[in-house]
C-alpha cells in the first residue's frame, strides 16, 4: 500500500459571479442576463421596485393579493387559458410580494424564452384581476392568517418582528396583512394599486441560463412597451428598532414545547460591521458544532437544533436566537443561550474564526451554482439595493475579520441588557420559572 502524503487544505481560490449581458429598456427596465452553459432551463426573476410601505394603511396586503392573482388570467388570455399557455410552453410561473419588491419568477425551456417572457409581460403589465379571483385570494389569505395564529413558530416569528421594530413602520407588521386589512381590500383597489404601482422604471429583469437566442433582444421584444403614465415613485422605509429589554410569554397552552426568539434589531449588508457579525453568527449558532448546538443540543439534549442568524433588510435587520426547547426545560435551556451569548465570558477563536470563513467561501458557488439559484439570489441583491458587485467585495471583507472584531461586533449588536424575549409556549408551565429566572415577563393569550 502507498503511504501518500495527506494534502493540505487551504482556503478556496478567489470567486466571482460570472459577468452578465445588461441592458436598460427605453422604458426604464433594467435587464440583466447571465450566460450559464448547460442551464437548459433559463430562470427569470423581474424585480418591481415596489415595498410593503406602498401599501395604504387600510388595505395592507394588497401588494400579495395581487402578485397571488397575476396568473389568473390577462387580456390577451383570460382565466385558464394563461395557465394552459404558460404549462404548454413546459415553464412554470410564480409571483410573490416582499418587504422590499414584488417579484415575479420563471423557469422555462431555452428554446421557449421568447414566447414565455411575452406573458410574463402580460402578467405583470395586464392582468385581469378579476373580482372572483380577487376574492378567492382574500379567502384563502383570511386561511393562512388562521392556520399562523396556531403555528407556534410562525406566531413567533411575527411577534418577535413586532417587538422588535416599531409599530410606525410596516416591516413590523405581516408582510401578506392582517385579517382586518385584508378583509378591506376591494378588486377595484386591488386593480387601481396595480395601475398606479406596476411599472417598468425602477425594475429589474434578471435572466440567467445556457440561452437558444439573444436574451437582451427577448426582453426587448417582450417588455419594451410596458409602461405606465401613473407612475408613482416607490417610498422605501428605514425602521427602527424598540428599545430593550422586553419579554413576551404568548400562551399556547397544553404545548410540550417553547418556541424561543431572542434578540434585537439589527444592521443590515450594507454596514461594515456586517461581514464580522455573519461570522460571529456562523460561529455561535450557525452549525451543528457551533457553541449554541454543541451545548443545547449536543451535551444537553434540550433541542433538535438552535441556531443564531442576522436577517437583513434594506434597511436594517433582525439578529436572532432562536430554538424550540421542551417545556420542562426551556427555562433552563434560555439561561444556558443566554451565558453562551455573553461572548465577552469567552471570545471566539481563531480557530473558529477560521472555520466560519472557510465554509462561507466553500459555500457560496454553491449557492449560485444553477440558473434558477443564480437568478434567484442576484434579484435578492436587487432587492436589498446591492450592486452586483457586493458579494466580491463580502467575501474579501470576510477574511479580513479578525477573532476580535467578531466578538466585539457581536458584543455590540446583541447586548446582555437590552434583548428582546418572545417565547410561545403554556404559560402555566412558564410564567412564574421565567420571572424567577429574572425576566420580566407580560403573558398575552
Amino acid at each position: 500500500m502507498l503511504d501518500l502524503p495527506r494534502p493540505s487544505v487551504g482556503l478556496p481560490a478567489g470567486w466571482s459571479l460570472p459577468k452578465p449581458m445588461t441592458a436598460v429598456l427605453d422604458n426604464g427596465l433594467q435587464v440583466i442576463a447571465f450566460q450559464h452553459d448547460g442551464q437548459h432551463i433559463v430562470s427569470a426573476e423581474l424585480v418591481l421596485d415596489l415595498p410593503l410601505s406602498c401599501e395604504p394603511a387600510d388595505s395592507e396586503g394588497i401588494a400579495a393579493i395581487i402578485a397571488d392573482t397575476l396568473s389568473e388570467g390577462t387580456s390577451r388570455h383570460p382565466g385558464n387559458s394563461f395557465a394552459d399557455t404558460v404549462a404548454n410552453l413546459g415553464a412554470s410561473m410564480g409571483a410573490a410580494a416582499g418587504q422590499s419588491a414584488s417579484q415575479l419568477m420563471l423557469d422555462v425551456p431555452s428554446p421557449n424564452l421568447g414566447q414565455t417572457l411575452g406573458l410574463l409581460a402580460e402578467a405583470v403589465a395586464e392582468p385581469t384581476l378579476a373580482d372572483a379571483d380577487i376574492s378567492r385570494a382574500k379567502t384563502l389569505r383570511l386561511a393562512e392568517i388562521e392556520q399562523e395564529t396556531a403555528d407556534p413558530s410562525t406566531r413567533a416569528h411575527l411577534a418577535f418582528r413586532e417587538a422588535c421594530v416599531r409599530a410606525e413602520y410596516r416591516f413590523s407588521r405581516p408582510g401578506a396583512g392582517r385579517a382586518e386589512t385584508v378583509t378591506r381590500i376591494t378588486p377595484a383597489q386591488a386593480r387601481e394599486f396595480h395601475h398606479c404601482r406596476y411599472q417598468a422604471k425602477g425594475a429589474t429583469l434578471i435572466l440567467a441560463g445556457d440561452f437558444a437566442a439573444d436574451p437582451l433582444q427577448a426582453a426587448e421584444a417582450a417588455f419594451g412597451s410596458w409602461g405606465n403614465t401613473a407612475e408613482q415613485p416607490a417610498a422605501h422605509q428605514h425602521p427602527t428598532g424598540n428599545p430593550g429589554p422586553a419579554a413576551v410569554l404568548i400562551n399556547h397552552l397544553g404545548a410540550v414545547q417553547a418556541e424561543v426568539r431572542l434578540g434585537t434589531f439589527s444592521i443590515d449588508r450594507g454596514d461594515p460591521a456586517f461581514p464580522a457579525l455573519q461570522l460571529a453568527c456562523r460561529a455561535m449558532g450557525g452549525a451543528f458544532l457551533s457553541r449554541l448546538n454543541k451545548v443545547l443540543r449536543e451535551e444537553k439534549g434540550y433541542s433538535y437544533g438552535v441556531n443564531l442568524a442576522i436577517n437583513p433588510l434594506r434597511h436594517g435587520g433582525l439578529l436572532a436566537l432562536r430554538g424550540s426547547f421542551r417545556t420542562e426545560v426551556a427555562v433552563d435551556a434560555l439561561d444556558q443561550a443566554r451565558d453562551l451569548l455573553d461572548i465577552g465570558k469567552r471570545p471566539f477563536s481563531a480557530a473558529e474564526l477560521t472555520d466560519a470563513v472557510t465554509h462561507a467561501w466553500g459555500s457560496f458557488p454553491l449557492a449560485v451554482s444553477t440558473a434558477d439559484r443564480l437568478a434567484g439570489y442576484a434579484a435578492s441583491l436587487v432587492n436589498a439595493g446591492l450592486d452586483l458587485g457586493y458579494p466580491q467585495r463580502f467575501l474579501a471583507d470576510l477574511r479580513s475579520v479578525t477573532p476580535e472584531a467578531a466578538t466585539a461586533t457581536l458584543a455590540e449588536q446583541l447586548p446582555g441588557d437590552q434583548l428582546i424575549l418572545v417565547v410561545v409556549g403554556d404559560a402555566e408551565a412558564l410564567a412564574d420559572p421565567l420571572r424567577a429566572a429574572g425576566w420580566e415577563i407580560s403573558v398575552v393569550s
